[in-house]
């Protein structure tokens, strides 16, 4: 076979070799399983992304690393606003984050978890008013 396809007219392709490996490489490339964070929509993702690293928009970030308010503490004063205190402490949004985990719910859930809760953190972002 590899005598007769040698003896055929061969087209005329400008396509360098490294070109042509990354080409076979990726027809035999299995694809990635995706994990719950990759089936968010982008805005979801951003979200989730800043909560999870800690670069935020949050005080404790905004005041730890950019100086930019004059103190970590969230608006109601029992600790530094952050993404553990906003999700699970956080008393101004006591009524919020009981209408949407009306049963506990871990921070790893709220975080990494299956696709509903990656959702339900996000939707109580939203509705919390915060920017993160």
């Amino acid at each position: 076979m590899a005598k007769l396809g040698a003896e055929d007219e061969q087209e005329n392709n400008p396509v360098s070799l490294t070109e042509m490996k990354t080409i076979i490489k990726s027809l035999h490339r299995t694809p990635q399983p995706q994990d719950s964070y990759h089936l968010l929509s982008r805005p979801q993702q951003v979200v989730i992304f800043r909560l999870r690293t800690g670069h935020n928009r949050l005080n404790q970030h905004l005041h730890g690393k950019l100086h930019v308010v004059p103190s970590p503490m969230c608006s109601c004063g029992e600790a530094e606003q952050d993404t553990a205190h906003i999700l699970r402490d956080c008393r101004s949004h006591q009524v919020l984050r009981e209408e949407i985990w009306p049963l506990p719910e871990s921070l790893h859930n709220k975080l990494y978890g299956p696709v509903a809760a990656l959702q339900r953190t996000t939707n109580y972002i939203s509705r919390s008013g915060l920017q993160v």
